[in-house]
């Protein structure tokens, strides 16, 4: 795919000498007296470009490396498209043009608005290979996008996004989700969970619905491409599209994936305002990959350029030739699943797709009716390279949906492609939830082997509707891959008599579920005789998970009592689940690990770092005057120890209230000293108190800060 760019994306330039390209020559030819946005291509990335890529964190996240690792070899994470510009290059032509909008790796390129003179000055440098337009759209004003306000369906008291199944409203609520067979697979307690699904849009209004509310959408990060900020810019159209996708509000509607995490990018100005400029998206593009976004879910609906540009037409329909089409391949390259629709355009006797749905690592969406039947406006194949292409690839429903609106908890419903690419990809990451690890080309085959008309695809429905559940069945069964269990022991002695919390990091390849009998597990038992004896295992489930690390309670034991424990995990492959214990060794799998492995963590709660201060066994128990005393804030305490037994050390506020224990438990003869931190308490007076079984003092101590 680089290399169809690198190749073909000069084409348009009249010559080696002539670095203008056509659109923008003729765009020159005909002065509007404004100014013009514009690519500025250059030849190379300067001196040692390649070795920018030496720290990859530098340019993206973990995240981004872990999944480019799905299509790439391990040492070959990064290539030439991920080298920064060289800046060198970006300065000079910063300082010869009137605006900066987007600097663009991938392409090579950064995107400005400039004025002719200034577009002459910058064509002169010897390090500039071409500058061309950058192309714009506009949407048909067509009725099969616009939304209205509909009233308000029954709400379900049941919010429960665990249960195994879930009411999803009435009318096209349900269908939406019904005829794609999502529904199947949240009854497998599958919702998205661990997926990251970038939305792009012209905006989002209302995230304080409550379909983005009751169970609170995961909103990772956000950015207005537009006007370059972070706080986004409001549309209907927004909150529609990323409704569909994960929204959460049982009783009125339910999104394929609302157990994803999202970042929301406005690549669109508002089309009723001005058309479109297409750099917005590729910066978006190059954004999500550095975040390490799985999913590019994109309802662009456009067709028709904007006037004065005609060198695009429905035959560079190509995937080869639109900057934005080469961009979501590259995307795609990365580990990108790239989920676009297919435009609203309808029926001709050609095709009437807009980049980037050409692409052909695209999966491109079309629409259907409730009833399953093309709707008439979704646009069609096939592609114009050779041999042609088949477009779209595969539909869902995107006639009158269901969906959030922009005002208070009210819905809307309307129409468009637009509404059937969020639903695809919302079943995208239900997929990739279930086996992380296929490509998107992957996931693109699977969605395509099972949908309605895979037996005779067309350029009318593609390969046809999607089966939800037959494409997670097929996820699950290429799953080869077991959890992976991560946990550093904390200790092996303890003096905390109290509940005590073990954490786990687990991951996985595949969905792991939080069923009954399914989820993970931490197994404990005790000895309070050395391991002469044991009590069973006991199963613990976890009592919070905070992305992949699960916490674990074992309950309190008494000073003397030997602990062990392990940890169970599995995922949910097919036919027979992934299981794994920590340490290794363990089976079973209703539930995971109920056989124990051959060797488990073991701590021991004891009298933690309080020894004789010498051999001598005392006379009498007895309890001294701390020293130094007053003090400030660590002072010493010594006692005598007559003979083994239970003893406390306390210390006491002037209200007779404990702020803190220093010693509970078994205790050997012998003379005792120990250090007390008031770091944490007030100046005033204290009392400290030794108490055993056949001896009670108490002294007083002054702290002063």
């Amino acid at each position: 795919m680089l290399t169809a760019f690198l190749s073909l994306s000069f084409l348009s330039f009249k010559s080696s000498e002539n670095k203008i390209g056509n659109m923008l020559s003729k765009a020159l030819d005909n002065p509007s007296g404004g100014n013009y946005i514009v690519w500025v291509y250059f030849k190379d990335k300067g001196p040692n470009a390649m070795s920018k890529l030496n720290d990859p964190l530098s340019i993206v996240s973990q995240r981004s490396l872990d999944r480019r690792l799905k299509v790439k070899p391990a040492g070959q994470l990064l290539d030439f498209t991920d080298v920064p510009l060289y800046s060198n290059y970006v300065n000079s032509v910063a300082a010869n043009v009137v605006k900066v909008r987007h600097q663009i790796k991938w392409l090579n390129c950064m995107s400005v608005e400039a004025n002719r003179e200034q577009i002459t000055a910058v064509a002169n440098y010897d390090f500039v290979k071409g500058i061309e337009l950058v192309e714009r759209f506009v949407i048909k004003n067509e009725d099969n996008e616009i939304s209205s306000d509909v009233s308000p369906v029954f709400i379900n008291p049941n919010d429960d996004p665990l249960a195994d199944t879930l009411s999803y409203g009435t009318g096209n609520a349900v269908t939406q989700i019904t005829q794609i067979k999502v529904n199947l697979v949240h009854n497998q307690g599958i919702r998205g969970q661990g997926i990251m699904i970038a939305s792009f849009d012209a905006g989002f209004s209302n995230l304080t619905h409550e379909a983005f509310t009751t169970y609170p959408m995961k909103i990772q990060s956000t950015y207005d491409f537009q006007n370059n900020t972070p706080t986004l810019t409001g549309h209907s159209h927004g909150t529609a599209t990323l409704c569909l996708v994960g929204g959460y509000k049982p009783g009125k509607m339910v999104g394929p994936a609302y157990g994803s995490t999202f970042i929301l990018g406005r690549t669109e100005v508002d089309p009723t305002e001005r058309p479109v400029e297409m750099d917005n998206w590729i910066r978006a593009a190059l954004w999500a990959d550095s975040l390490g976004a799985d999913i590019i879910t994109s309802s662009l609906g456009y067709l028709d350029f904007d006037p004065g540009y005609t060198s695009y037409t429905w035959q560079d329909m190509n995937g080869n030739t639109l900057p934005i089409t080469i961009a979501a391949d590259l995307a795609v390259n990365k580990g990108i699943l790239v989920s676009n629709s297919a435009g609203n355009d309808g029926s001709s006797t050609h095709n009437t797709l807009g980049g980037p749905a050409d692409g052909d690592s695209v999966l491109t969406v079309g629409s259907v009716t409730s009833s399953g039947v093309r709707s008439s406006f979704s646009s069609v194949g096939p592609t114009t390279d050779n041999p042609p292409r088949i477009k779209p690839d595969v539909m869902a429903m995107g006639s009158s949906n269901y969906y959030a609106s922009t005002t208070g908890n009210n819905y809307s419903s309307g129409s468009g492609t637009s509404f059937s690419c969020p639903l695809t990809s919302g079943v995208c990451a239900l997929v990739l939830s279930a086996n992380k690890n296929l490509t998107p080309l992957q996931v693109m085959g699977i969605l395509k082997k099972f949908a309605s008309n895979s037996s005779s695809p067309n350029n009318q429905m593609g390969w046809g509707i999607i089966d939800a559940s037959l494409a997670v069945d097929s996820a699950r069964k290429l799953d080869n891959w077991t959890p992976v269990i991560q946990h550093t022991q904390p200790f092996t002695m303890t003096s905390l008599s109290t509940d005590i919390t073990m954490k786990a990091k687990i991951t996985d390849n595949g969905i792991i579920r939080n069923w009954t009998n399914e989820a993970p597990l931490l197994y404990y038992r005790k000895s309070t005789n050395g391991g002469t004896t044991w009590s069973a295992f006991t199963a613990a489930n976890y009592t919070a998970a905070n992305l992949d690390t699960f916490s674990f309670v074992i309950p309190g034991s008494a000073i003397g009592t030997t602990v062990q424990y392990y940890f169970a995990a599995q995922d949910i492959a097919l036919p027979t689940p992934k299981m794994v214990t920590l340490p290794d060794g363990g089976s079973g799998v209703t539930p995971p690990g109920s056989t124990a492995p051959p060797t488990r963590f073991q701590y021991v709660v004891a009298m933690v770092g309080i020894q004789p201060v010498s051999n001598e066994i005392p006379g009498e128990f007895k309890l001294y005057t701390n020293y130094p005393n007053p003090f400030n804030p660590i002072t010493k305490i010594k006692f005598d120890i007559a003979k083994n037994t239970n003893a406390k050390l306390l210390v006491y506020d002037v209200l007779g209230r404990v702020v803190e224990t220093l010693i509970s438990g078994d205790i050997k003869a012998g003379r005792y000293e120990i250090d007390f931190d008031g770091y944490s308490l007030a100046s005033g007076v204290y009392f400290y108190k030794l108490v055993t079984n056949e001896f009670v003092e108490t002294r007083r101590m002054l702290l002063v800060k």
